[in-house]
């Protein structure tokens, strides 16, 4: 952010001041309950709006100077850091007091001479319960009643600290008692958190001493007024594509994590899902007024899943801190008594708690996973990938022209396949036309030279569009699948391989953050992009299509036009009061035309265009031979042919040169529809 900055977009910043002005205010709100209150809660909501806040600050860093930001996001990030110990002792002081009191009460039949003064020869001590079989009953006597409250006393003053008991003479098995570890735990960990309370209250009293929140909510009340005044709207389009690419991000990042699903010993992973499903709650909604339905139920379902996880990690945390703290206990009874007799009274109730949370976390384990599968069967996140980037189609609602008039003009590309010439093309003539939006229809990669380029284009552009079936097999790829001894002889496969070593991180991203499939308006029809057909990648909607396919897509979708693509012949049908258009191919058509197609929708007075496009495919296929990709695609792209149909020409059969199609005029298809919206 140094230097002269660019002018961000003024309703973004309005929008980031709504939202951090209310975490802001949420977070000052808790800073005397946790000063004064034994209520929990107050270090928990207070921790939680910083943690929100620290989310929210990186998505709005262009609306802040450098030296604002860095200070903001240094505060409250110490703030966050400070309270966390103390929060999460609190949670497990809740629980220890909320277990123990599930515990029946427990009264003790016997205590054990082990613990009484070597010279008092009394074996056995005994309460109004009977012995054990074999143990000898004792005559009532009120020194033996002194001795157990005397002992018992003992005992307890152990914990606290104070009076020391001599070594057991001998062991004798006696009933175990649970209660009595877990208050042992629970009292070291009330010491614990006590001795912290200063550290938390300081800490907050340097927060407020800053001056950081002060200075954000200034900010923000700035924001907010001169919003006003300029009538500022919030709904821009910066907006919504910084909630497209942060929510995005943090779907690819949750998704990442999918593959440990199935394996409940992969504590450390389920960990780290727990951290990337709240990280994508927390962007949810922090972008949730954008959105008409809020993102509500996308956020309940990924607040479940965090729960879930959340409580599978409260366990771990257990099942991993229980043994060393059993090993803390015993050195410091040895310390204490000389001996660790002591420590048959404290270790049963921290393994039964130790069994406990075992059991607890397969049983959260088996809800975490049918959660998680519900949440797939109901396409969630698909959902949420359609829900963030319809706003970027067509501006969230169907127009017939444009702010000053213009008519809506819609390109409508697919299948690049990694073609850069062929898709610089199709975009200068789309813009000679006048276009207002290009949407794409997937397959952006693959068997073409240019894949980086072709993406990078595609962003630069800030070209909408779904993912395509191809696009799907390279992001799916892993090394022993481009092991050179499989693809050996593979054409497409040494293709795809080649495509995906070119890929960078980002770029994977992108490609991973694209819809199967996007509804949108143009004018008043409501219209379905699919790379096939709807509900299917592979699908082919085309002329050979039967129409009583088409009605059945028709029916099943409910939409005004379906748009697809994959099959890389253009095509346009009205099919059941549905209009079926396909694009055709940009970058590798199959129709015996080689030159680039797309299809230009006009929504006033409404058209139907298929256009037809030269460019220099001599440089595309000397791009192929360059970079050692399959010879055959050369004369796929020459001849405007499948590669089945490209294995029965011969090499020497192929008349074209490097420069074939580039003399090809363009011509315009135009189809005139008197196709009326439902």
């Amino acid at each position: 952010m140094g230097g002269q900055k660019e002018k961000t977009d003024e309703g973004f910043c309005l929008f980031g001041a709504g939202t951090l002005r209310k975490l802001t205010e949420d977070l000052q709100g808790e800073a005397d309950g946790v000063r004064h209150s034994d209520d929990i809660e107050y270090i928990h909501r207070m921790r939680v709006a910083s943690r929100r806040i620290r989310a929210a600050l990186p998505l709005f860093a262009p609306c802040f100077s450098e030296t604002m930001y860095k200070k903001t996001y240094k505060g409250v990030r110490s703030i966050t850091r400070s309270l966390g110990a103390a929060r999460d002792l609190d949670v497990q002081i809740d629980f220890l007091q909320s277990y123990l009191d599930s515990l029946p009460a427990e009264h003790p039949p016997i205590w054990y001479a082990g613990f009484l003064p070597p010279a008092e020869d009394t074996t056995v001590l005994v309460t109004a319960d009977p012995p054990p079989a074999g143990v000898p009953a004792l005559p009532p006597s009120p020194g033996i009643r002194l001795r157990i409250v005397d002992l018992l006393r003992r005992i307890r003053t152990y914990i606290t600290g104070g009076v020391s008991l001599p070594a057991p003479r001998e062991e004798t098995v006696f009933q175990p008692l649970i209660r009595p570890g877990i208050e042992c735990l629970l009292l070291r960990w009330t010491g614990k958190r006590a001795a912290l309370h200063h550290e938390v209250v300081s800490s907050v009293d340097a927060f407020e001493s800053s001056g950081v929140a002060d200075d954000l909510l200034d900010w923000c009340r700035d924001q907010i007024v001169s919003g006003r005044l300029h009538e500022t709207d919030i709904h821009s389009r910066s907006a919504y594509e910084t909630a497209y690419r942060a929510i995005s991000r943090r779907i690819e990042e949750l998704l990442s994590f999918e593959r440990y699903v199935p394996d409940p010993t992969r504590i450390a992973e389920h960990h780290e899902m727990r951290i990337a499903a709240k990280r994508l709650r927390y962007t949810m909604e922090i972008f949730s007024a954008l959105y008409p339905d809020g993102l509500k139920k996308p956020i309940q379902a990924v607040k479940k899943l965090q729960d879930l996880l959340g409580d599978m990690h409260d366990c771990d945390v257990w099942l991993d801190l229980l043994p060393g703290f059993m090993e803390e206990e015993e050195a410091r009874v040895a310390s204490f008594f000389g001996h660790t007799g002591f420590m048959r009274f404290i270790r049963p109730g921290l393994l039964h708690l130790a069994d406990d949370r075992r059991s607890r976390r397969n049983e959260l384990y088996e809800l975490f996973s049918l959660h998680w599968r519900r949440m797939k069967e109901d396409n969630l996140i698909e959902d949420i990938r359609q829900t963030i980037i319809e706003p970027l189609v067509m501006g969230g609602t169907g127009m017939y022209r444009m702010p000053g008039g213009t008519p809506v003009r819609v390109a409508l590309i697919g299948d690049i396949h990694a073609n850069l010439p062929a898709l610089e093309a199709v975009i200068a003539d789309a813009e000679l036309r006048g276009v207002t939006h290009i949407l794409h229809l997937g397959d952006l990669i693959g068997f073409g030279p240019y894949p980086e380029e072709t993406i990078g284009l595609i962003g630069e552009k800030k070209i909408i569009g779904i993912t395509g079936n191809i696009d799907s097999e390279i992001l799916s790829l892993t090394k022993k699948d481009c092991k050179k001894k499989r693809i050996r002889g593979d054409e497409k496969m040494q293709s795809l391989c080649w495509t995906k070593k070119q890929l960078s991180k980002d770029q994977e991203r992108h490609l991973h953050s694209l819809p199967r499939e996007i509804r949108t308006r143009i004018g008043d029809m409501t219209v379905l992009l699919t790379h096939g057909a709807p509900g299917s990648m592979t699908g082919r909607i085309g002329p050979h299509t039967p129409d009583t396919e088409l009605t059945e897509y028709a029916k099943a979708t409910g939409v005004d036009a379906i748009i697809s693509a994959h099959t890389h012949i253009s095509f346009t049908r009205t099919v059941s009061d549905c209009l079926f258009i396909n694009c055709g191919s940009v970058g590798r058509p199959a129709d015996g035309d080689p030159r680039a197609c797309y299809c230009l929708l006009e929504a006033d007075p409404f058209s139907v265009c298929h256009i037809r496009i030269p460019y220099d495919i001599g440089k595309v296929t000397a791009a192929i031979q360059k970079t050692g990709l399959p010879q055959i695609f050369c004369t796929m792209l020459r001849h405007g042919i499948t590669l089945e149909e490209a294995r029965v020409i011969a090499p020497g059969d192929d008349p074209h040169g490097g420069n074939g199609g580039i003399s090809a005029q363009c011509t315009v298809d135009r189809t005139q529809t008197s196709f009326e919206p439902k």
